[in-house]
């Protein structure tokens, strides 16, 4: 575009023609530097004088200059420069590679720089060499009309010809004066026969009247020049007279003067000569509707009307008898009438129309890009509605509109027109209606553009769906027109459980086609009416607007993961893909977007505590503390904790019930706010779990203990740490790979690491957890089941979890010390857990009589106040202790 730019010498805020705009152009569009060397030139140069632009540029523009002319076009030139004008209109040769040369008309603008000084110089060159050779006939041939009125014969003369006698009877009449004006003026007819003709013929008063060229020549004896519309000439086409009208005896003095008026009335009477310019008068007009096709398309109209005024453009430039733009549908198998003029009605905006690429007229224009001509159009196949009208018609010309090309344009589709039966369409037709589809190409281009900016800017590229900016919009409009027409609006965010590992085991490219699968089956999953959106990574979003009720929220998204159940082909492989879908609704979890962003969020992360993966917003945090400006700061600042050093680290003993001796320290997590003192875990872990914390505070937790654990290891009193593991963490696909790192990290075996999961955690998605706990303890890492007792179905598949002990809940241990108290139940699970080969710990060992009573009942270890409080590891003692 810059070329464009200066070549137009343009200011840089203002909008540059388009390349394609100006390449299509007939004129020469010229930049010369100060000196006067070529620095832009566009195409119409090679077409004026046959030098390529390339070994044109750099070079002055005085070598293509007539060298009879250079002296005078360099004075105007020096003058130009030396005036304050700046302006120049100049007419002159210029050479052609051929050895000929052009009659150019220059237009010029000079260009200053801020001191004045010359800069460049921009313009226009225009070939006017038809247009003055036609002028310069009518004017050569006044004296061989004079040599007519005494009696010459001009039958061959190359105008028409007409000759008055004193009384304006026809004297003589050329055979081209009858072929011009469709008639005959016979011998004898008198000058009114030729007005009557005249006027009968052609559109305005320039003949005519007291003011026309006949009536100011009788009166003044002066020739009198102008030029005349004729509505009739071949096939119904409109011509275009040059008239010269000349006084008899005034031939010899053309400038009217000393001759004029004085002639004998023998010799006295008016020589008409008629000059068809036609052609001449064709080729402005075609050019002057390409310009303004072309300002109109600058302009930044609609398409729509932009293509409307070039059907229109086409008929009244061609004189045909209809014009229309047929655009290729999408599938390429159709064609629409996106604009049409002189067509019939029902013909515009139909909605399909069969195209097949062996069509003989409009195929190859889509295909290869090359126009098609038909002589005569009716012959040609087809039944349908627009192909009758297509081919109801004489001779027929089709150009393409974006040309198909290897780099994967594709074509809009096609320009028609189409001539009246007996006319056929030729090459200079053809080259108008390139024009014309240049023109449209580039507005096409621009906006397909525009349009896939648009696009870009509002759609995920990997998947075509929306992303995060055209989500809000969607939401914003929901909640606007769920306050004018009632209802409920909802908001969906889903996160895909186990993503991660597939992306890090099987690579980016099964990460990807999972991501566009899900894409995919969410949209046929929700009405259309609803926006799916991916937000990044592995995280989407729905909005459905206009809900009857707002239970049909969770149905809906019962139903997206119950779509999403099924099988993804990766490859080889049939991976499965699980979702948590959080729901916010609209009016009762807020009305702006943000809002139902917010807690459509923490509802997504609770969901993943779920069973069935689907959970609504609740107004309460599950700390208690209501949801708003407090919990957003305490979110804030636990995110701080966990990247900064703020996190500190209790230890608690799990003892031996045989031997006293510490088997390994469970790891307890503080919060070291600051202005708070020592946070207990009770106060923010349910916070990490809801705003989606909980697996960078779980892995910042893990890197400390191990960090630990190797410390005590090079102090020489080695000791197992056991870390807690959320069901968040747990079902994430990415755990087994970080567990392993970090004890890579740390250059520790996987023995020196427990990992404790709760009963319900297991119980969310009992397949997933069973493969992950199974690749943990393949991996040598420990595995206990904590909190044993409280959770449901845990017996039909505590024998296939491949883990290693199982902690028996406090809760069961609260009366062990009160007499007559049954211990029935604690009995049968220590006895369950020995059957499974499992280990067993009991928590909450308060004091002597509990110690006493696990060890009685078999228990192998214990865990409590009464071996130790959780302390730093400063403070931890891990000497053996007494027996109970």
């Amino acid at each position: 575009m810059e070329p464009l730019r200066r070549a137009a010498g343009v200011a840089d805020d203002t909008p540059a023609l388009p390349e394609d705009l100006v390449d299509a152009l007939d004129v020469v569009v010229f930049r010369t530097d100060a000196e006067g060397r070529w620095t832009y030139l566009n195409p119409a140069w090679t077409a004026l004088t046959g030098w390529p632009v390339a070994e044109s540029l750099g070079r002055p523009f005085l070598d293509w200059v007539h060298p009879d002319e250079v002296p005078a076009t360099l004075a105007l030139f020096l003058a130009v420069v030396e005036g304050g004008a700046d302006v120049c209109h100049h007419e002159g040769r210029y050479l052609t590679r051929d050895g000929g040369h052009r009659l150019v008309q220059l237009h010029s603008r000079l260009l200053r720089g801020p001191d004045g000084a010359p800069v460049a110089n921009v313009g226009t060159l225009t070939d006017v060499t038809e247009r003055r050779a036609a002028e310069r006939s009518v004017r050569e041939h006044a004296p061989l009309l004079e040599l007519g009125a005494h009696g010459a014969v001009h039958e061959d003369l190359p105008v028409g010809a007409l000759e008055y006698d004193a009384d304006l009877l026809v004297r003589t009449t050329s055979p081209a004066a009858e072929r011009l004006l469709g008639a005959a003026a016979a011998p004898g007819a008198p000058l009114g026969r030729l007005e009557a003709l005249l006027a009968e013929q052609s559109s305005g008063s320039v003949l005519h009247g007291p003011h026309g060229l006949l009536a100011t020549a009788l009166r003044t004896g002066r020739p009198q020049y102008g030029s005349v519309r004729l509505r009739r000439a071949a096939h119904g086409r409109r011509g275009a007279l040059h008239v010269s009208v000349l006084p008899s005896g005034t031939a010899a003095h053309p400038d009217g003067g000393a001759g004029a008026g004085r002639a004998d009335r023998a010799d006295r009477g008016l020589a008409l000569v008629l000059h068809d310019v036609t052609g001449l008068r064709r080729a402005e007009e075609r050019q002057a509707a390409v310009a303004r096709l072309g300002q109109h398309a600058l302009a930044g109209g609609g398409l729509d009307d932009l293509l409307d005024e070039a059907a229109s453009a086409v008929v009244g430039a061609l004189e045909v008898e209809r014009a229309a733009v047929l655009e290729l549908l999408p599938r390429g198998d159709g064609l629409l009438a996106r604009a049409t003029a002189g067509w019939p009605g029902g013909v515009r905006g139909l909605a399909r129309v069969p195209y097949d690429r062996a069509d003989p007229l409009l195929g190859p224009p889509l295909t290869t890009g090359e126009p098609a001509l038909a002589a005569d159009a009716s012959l040609l196949p087809g039944r349908d509605r627009l192909a009758r009208a297509l081919r109801d018609a004489g001779g027929s010309a089709v150009v393409p509109v974006v040309r198909p090309s290897a780099a994967g344009a594709a074509p809009f589709g096609v320009l028609v027109a189409q001539a009246p039966a007996e006319r056929r369409l030729g090459e200079e037709e053809v080259a108008f209606l390139q024009a014309v589809a240049t023109v449209l190409a580039t507005a096409v281009t621009r906006l397909r553009a525009e349009e896939e900016v648009r696009h870009q800017a509002l759609h995920d590229p990997l998947t075509g769906l929306g992303n995060r900016v055209l989500l809000v919009d969607r939401l914003e409009q929901a909640l606007r027109q769920r306050r004018r027409a009632g209802g409920a609006v909802a908001l969906l965010l889903l996160d895909l459980d186990g993503f991660k590992e597939v992306n890090d085991t099987l690579g980016h490219d099964a990460g990807d086609e999972v991501l566009r699968v899900v894409g995919g089956r969410l949209r046929t999953a929700t009405r259309a009416g609803d926006t799916v959106a991916r937000l990044g990574g592995d995280e989407f979003a729905v909005v459905l607007p206009g809900l009857p009720s707002p239970d049909e929220a969770v149905t809906v998204a019962a139903a997206v993961r119950e779509r999403l159940a099924d099988p993804v082909h990766a490859g080889s492989l049939a991976l499965h893909v699980d979702a948590s879908v959080g729901i916010a609704l609209a009016p009762e979890h807020g009305e702006d977007a943000d809002a139902l962003l917010k807690r459509a969020d923490l509802a997504m992360y609770r969901a993943k505590g779920l069973a069935g993966g689907v959970a609504v917003h609740r107004g309460e945090e599950p700390d208690g503390s209501p949801a708003g400006p407090d919990r957003l700061a305490r979110s804030a600042a636990l995110r701080e904790a966990i990247a900064g050093d703020q996190l500190v680290l209790h230890y608690q003993p799990k003892v031996d019930l045989c031997s006293g001796a510490t088997t390994s320290v469970e790891v307890l997590v503080r919060w070291e706010r600051p202005g708070h003192g020592l946070v207990p875990p009770d106060a923010f872990i349910p916070l990490a779990e809801r705003t989606g914390l909980i697996a960078p505070l779980t892995w910042r937790v893990l890197g400390l203990a191990l960090d630990q654990a190797r410390a005590w290891q090079d102090a020489g009193t080695p000791r197992a740490v056991a870390v807690n593991l959320s069901a968040r963490v747990l079902h994430d696909g990415d755990l087994v790979a970080r567990v392993l790192e970090e004890l890579d990290r740390v250059g520790l075996p996987a023995s020196a690491l427990e990992l404790e999961l709760t009963e319900s955690a297991v119980m969310q998605s009992p397949a997933g957890a069973l493969d992950v706990v199974a690749r943990l303890r393949e991996a040598g890492v420990r595995l206990s089941l904590d909190d044993f007792g409280t959770g449901y179905s845990s017996l039909a598949y505590l024998r296939d979890l491949p883990v290693h002990e199982l902690k028996i809940d406090r809760s069961f241990l609260r009366d062990a010390g009160r007499p007559g108290t049954d211990h029935g139940l604690v009995r049968t699970v220590i006895d369950l857990g020995h059957s499974f080969d499992l280990r067993v710990v009991g928590e909450g060992v308060e004091d002597r009589a509990a110690c006493a009573l696990l060890r009685e009942l078999g228990c192998d270890e214990g865990q409590g106040y009464y071996f130790g409080r959780p302390v730093p590891a400063a403070r931890l003692d891990l000497a053996p202790q007494a027996a109970c």
